[in-house]
């Protein structure tokens, strides 16, 4: 409980620090790079102006690094393995390793480093949004929630009728303009730094074509989490109650989080942190497709249905960020990242949920053992 309330105590000081800087200070970030290349100066120059955007000033620290920039904007590392690095290294004081080549998560570092600039998206506005959708979508009294993920079984979803339930389907569907309508989703979510709101043609081919379709579907509401806020607004010009981001809390819970707090799950991976939960605040009964698992003989974390990805531009993703792909998908155990968020932590969740009375339903075949044992017979369809 003590260290709880130091937490508590810190956070707060550190919280009004950024609040008086934000208000009185001129915006501003430090970049401490020793040793880096040339091309990866470069390429931090083209970051830093996508995440902040051009007016923000930059200063690039090559000495020793005075105590004083941990109380002045974020501070950027961009260090070589061995290189000196400041005593209070952590994103709670401001500092953020943004280093492609080693930190397998600079991709989400340079959006919290975004936040703790400019602050983070207003709740109460996001939580409006959100209820206001929730209760037109209560309105068509359906009594079962279907989430779609993109594995290679989404593409057979226009096989059958979806109306009898609320839809939400996820990220990459949107390349598939007849599919989406198809399905005719009530809300769509994505979650992922690299693949939906990064500076990489993957990510920008994403966000194009989910302009397209928002603006194709004028009910359709977009869930994310809300550090991806910056870029969701400048790139998606839409009303914005339908742009609702949530934060991400610390519940290992799917079931309860956005009733309890409107949080998100701490959890990783789209459809523990974002499907389930919403799918569970709209119905006690989630049923799913297009979650195929990792078959036999598939590349990095799973396959993915070809017309709903953007697989000619995956070297984009790899080359922009080789320590995150170096560190889920290890050569020497692809199926680790699988695991960890579609094995026992994916089982508890449902095992809970089950517990307080909500259903889930496999609609196919999936390798993943803990969807598979949730399959009915009469669903069956075939996997991979």
């Amino acid at each position: 409980m003590q260290d709880g309330l130091i937490k508590s105590v810190r956070d707060l000081l550190l919280s009004g620090m950024r609040s008086v800087r934000r208000r009185f200070a001129p915006k501003a970030i430090s970049l401490y790079a020793p040793r880096a290349s040339e091309a990866d100066r470069r390429e931090l120059a083209a970051r830093i102006s996508f995440y902040f955007g051009d007016a923000v000033r930059v200063r690039v620290q090559r000495g020793r690094l005075p105590t004083w920039l941990l109380f002045d904007g974020p501070l950027l590392l961009f260090c070589p393995p061995g290189a000196p690095r400041p005593l209070l290294s952590s994103r709670a004081l401001g500092v953020f390793d943004v280093n492609f080549h080693t930190s397998p998560i600079e991709a989400w570092a340079w959006f919290d480093a975004e936040v703790y600039l400019n602050g983070a998206p207003d709740r109460s506005a996001a939580r409006a949004s959100y209820q206001a959708w929730k209760s037109r979508v209560a309105a068509l009294h359906l009594d079962k929630a279907y989430a779609f993920g993109t594995g290679p079984s989404l593409a057979a979803a226009s096989d059958r009728p979806w109306s009898d339930g609320i839809r939400i389907v996820c990220n990459t569907i949107v390349r598939d303009p007849e599919l989406w309508r198809h399905i005719a989703p009530h809300a769509i979510v994505a979650a992922d730094a690299l693949y939906h709101f990064g500076p990489t043609e993957f990510a920008r081919a994403f966000r194009a074509d989910l302009l397209l379709r928002l603006r194709e579907s004028p009910q359709v509401v977009f869930i994310y989490p809300d550090i991806f806020h910056s870029v969701v607004v400048r790139d998606l010009p839409i009303e914005p109650h339908r742009l609702i981001p949530i934060r991400k809390g610390a519940s290992q819970t799917v079931h309860t989080c956005l009733a309890d707090d409107f949080t998100l799950p701490g959890l990783g991976n789209v459809l523990n942190l974002m499907l389930l939960p919403v799918g569970c605040n709209l119905s006690k009964q989630v049923k799913l497709w297009g979650f195929d698992g990792r078959a036999p003989g598939d590349a990095l974390f799973w396959a993915n249905s070809s017309k709903h990805s953007y697989p000619e531009l995956m070297e984009t993703l790899q080359a922009a960020h080789p320590a995150f792909f170096d560190h889920f998908v290890p050569k020497d155990d692809p199926e680790a990242y699988v695991r960890a968020v579609h094995g026992d932590v994916l089982e508890y969740c449902l095992s809970q949920a089950e517990k307080d009375g909500w259903t889930f339903e496999m609609l196919h075949r999936s390798w993943t053992p803990t969807l598979e044992r949730r399959r009915r017979a009469e669903g069956a369809g075939t996997a991979g």
